[in-house]
């Protein structure tokens, strides 16, 4: 190994080893703040449904979205809208299943395809009532 110093040493960049490889110590300081929020949005356990909320909040009301970020409530939030969709999910499908029989209990296909409309059938329901909403 050499003894250069490298362009990152050069700008104030330190390294820890880990059996025997050498890591950047990179942290979140180092990033813009709209990369930050994006970063921790991205990397936040809100689910797939609060997911496509702060998408829409972003893309169609990007006051509101801004507003739910300076209070610090944008993931609380979104985890609402995830746990609320899916609970409609659930009671949907559900639903769906009851009313819609099968006419050959023993047919896997049978079984998959009206699983699938349902899922299908709840989906359009929670975006539209739920996900594609002002919060």
């Amino acid at each position: 190994m050499s003894n250069e110093i490298s362009l990152f040493e050069k700008l104030g960049g330190t390294y820890t080893e880990v059996d025997g490889i050498l890591y950047s110590d990179i942290g979140m300081d180092d990033t813009d703040t709209k990369s930050d929020m994006d970063l921790v949005v991205t990397s936040a356990d809100i689910g797939k449904y609060g997911h496509l909320w702060i998408s829409y909040m972003k893309e169609n009301h990007p006051d509101r979205y801004r507003h739910h970020i300076r209070m610090g409530q944008i993931l609380i939030k979104a985890k609402e809208v995830n746990e609320e969709a899916y609970e409609m999910f659930n009671r949907i499908v559900e639903k769906y299943l009851t009313k819609h029989k099968l006419k050959d209990t023993h047919s896997t296909m049978e079984m998959w395809k009206l699983r699938e409309q349902a899922k299908q059938f709840a989906e359009e329901v929670i975006y539209g009532e739920i996900v594609y909403k002002y919060h």
